[in-house]
């Protein structure tokens, strides 16, 4: 089944945002790690804290990963299907110019001219010619 590139365009943006949700996710999980391991040193701080602190930044890196994976893989599908579309399109152009082509003698087949008419004088009777009309 094929999927048109507005729904992939749609899914692609809606990646990008998880993307984004994923990444300030880890900056918030990287910045509550090293405040909870500078704290550690001044204040009583359990080692459960900052292992707590290691595991919300890992979960973060690896929702970033997932996102970005997902993104990536997005992009190559619209990519993939512009390319399909512009494919599809020249393929069409071409098959509506080889039946314009083929129609273009069968039209002009009914028509046809005097040999003087195509050349764009008019032709005199021979009464006309011995008269010198």
């Amino acid at each position: 089944m094929s999927v048109n590139t507005t729904q992939l365009d749609d899914e692609l943006r809606a990646a990008e945002r998880a993307l984004e949700a994923a990444t300030e996710r880890r900056r918030a999980a990287e910045r509550n790690l090293w405040a909870t391991v500078s704290r550690s040193g001044r204040v009583e701080v359990s080692s459960e804290q900052v292992v707590q602190a290691r595991a919300d930044l890992a979960d973060a890196d690896r929702a970033r990963s997932e996102a970005e994976a997902l993104a990536q893989g997005l992009r190559t599908r619209l990519r993939e299907a512009h390319e399909r579309e512009q494919r599809l399109m020249a393929v069409t152009d071409m098959g509506i110019a080889r039946n314009e082509a083929r129609r273009q003698p069968v039209a002009n087949a009914g028509v046809r001219k005097a040999p003087l008419e195509q050349a764009g004088k008019p032709r005199r009777s021979l009464l006309d010619r011995l008269l010198g009309r």
